[in-house]
């Protein structure tokens, strides 16, 4: 009787395990599958997260090329799932397209109002589903397809207007380091201006919707600035017209008005050429961001004569008020002080003396408070002059020194120093990525 109980029992279980079978196979297979795509929806979360800040760090306006690394990062993240570039959207929208008039502004959206793009990068993927729904069991689908999608902004440093303020007295002649002093000056001039192509080349600022880019110009002095042809003087004089012997013009500069107004005081051809300069060749060029045509013309520089590093800088500043980027520097470079008598330092005619009156007057001062006074699409200008000296003790022109203070003066010991030295004076916040989920 008992035996035929325990029989009975033993059909019924078998029978009741048929019958739930599938549902615990069920339950296997939404406790194993749907916990895989659970985490690989996370994953896919992170890995469309990375694409969009590389999309952002890359700053490519092409779209194909965009969609690439995009599907690149996330297939990293994901090797199990079928990513097609058909899948990939990328959004890419400007501060403009977003803000409109208050792209730019302080406050709106950050602190610093920093100009930016923004990129959506939105990415679908095809899973294939390990134990997918058929006649006899419960499953997931042959093929799931996800979806995501991440926001990152890449925010730009403020573009540049530099000004190099070269020294062409005769000095840059000696060779120093290998070459002439003024042909590694051109070349270290010339290798930034290549680097600040390739910040124009991934710059994505725009500002009612114009493109803002980096600029350069170039301003040789020795005892003048020049055109080519002429040279001509940048301070005021007390005098109606200047002589080709400079030695008669320097004692009739008007420091006081030269240092109150150095934006606006008259520039002044020199009747004739330089006195015994008639060897030198180099003029200024005016902010370009033609950085080819810029090489070519610099290249064909040649220097002579003495030194008055002031009529460099105040030329400079003349130049740069007029640029339209927001960021102004002033790069001097130098290989000695300004032309003295060593016999007698207060000698007047000297460019050396007069020097020393306009910078210890506040000449230099005054030229960055007029140019920060200055706004740019509403923003106030930021201004600076920086000394890179070479081959002599900087320390024995305190005229320089004064002029931009002793923390941008710098001294270098080779041309790469000064190419080094130059670098990070204009590629500070070249820009930066910020991630969020925008709505």
């Amino acid at each position: 009787m008992k035996i035929q109980q325990v029989k009975k029992q033993k059909g019924v279980a078998a029978i009741m395990f048929v019958v739930l079978f599938p549902t615990f196979f069920a339950l296997f297979v939404l406790g194993v599958e749907a916990t895989r795509y659970l985490q690989t929806h996370a994953r896919f979360g992170d890995a469309v997260e990375m694409a969009s800040l590389a999309v952002a760090a890359n700053a490519s306006t092409q779209d194909s090329e965009n969609k690439q690394l995009a599907k690149n990062y996330a297939q990293a993240y994901l090797p199990d799932g079928n990513i097609d570039l058909s899948k990939i959207s990328i959004i890419r929208k400007s501060c403009d397209d977003i803000y409109g008039e208050q792209c730019g502004k302080p406050g709106v959206y950050d602190e610093e109002g920093l100009v930016f793009t923004q990129y959506n990068v939105v990415v679908k993927s095809d899973f294939t589903s390990w134990y997918p729904e058929d006649d006899f069991a419960y499953g997931f689908e042959q093929n799931v397809t996800m979806g995501t999608n991440a926001v990152s902004r890449k925010y730009q440093g403020f573009t540049i207007d530099v000004a190099f303020v070269a020294d062409f007295s005769g000095s840059m002649k000696d060779p120093w380091n290998g070459q002439t002093k003024y042909r590694g000056v051109i070349n270290v001039i010339e290798d930034i201006t290549r680097k600040l192509e390739s910040f124009n080349e991934s710059t994505e600022q725009e500002l009612d919707g114009k493109r803002l880019l980096n600029k350069a110009a170039f301003i040789g002095y020795n005892l003048y600035t020049s055109n080519g042809s002429s040279y001509f003087s940048n301070v005021n004089y007390n005098n109606a017209s200047l002589s080709k012997k400079w030695w008669t013009n320097t004692p009739n500069i008007a420091f006081d008005s030269t240092i109150a107004n150095p934006l606006t005081t008259t520039r002044k051809s020199l009747n004739g050429r330089v006195d015994g300069d008639n060897s030198s060749y180099f003029e200024t060029v005016d902010l370009t961001d033609d950085f080819s045509s810029f090489r070519s013309t610099i290249n064909m520089f040649i220097p002579n004569h003495g030194t008055a590093s002031y009529e460099g800088i105040i030329a400079a500043a003349k130049l740069l008020e007029e640029g339209e980027n927001v960021r102004k520097l002033i790069i001097v470079l130098s290989d000695g002080e300004d032309s003295t008598n060593s016999r007698n330092p207060d000698d007047n005619r000297y460019p050396g003396y007069a020097a020393l009156q306009l910078y210890n007057g506040g000449l230099c001062s005054n030229i960055i408070a007029d140019l920060e006074a200055l706004e740019v699409d509403g923003r106030s200008v930021e201004a600076k002059i920086a000394v890179i000296g070479f081959d002599y003790n900087i320390a024995e022109n305190p005229g320089l020194q004064t002029c931009a203070g002793a923390e941008n003066v710098q001294s270098a010991n080779s041309y790469q120093e000064i190419y080094d030295n130059i670098l990070e004076l204009i590629s500070e916040e070249v820009g930066h990525l910020y991630y969020r989920n925008y709505e």
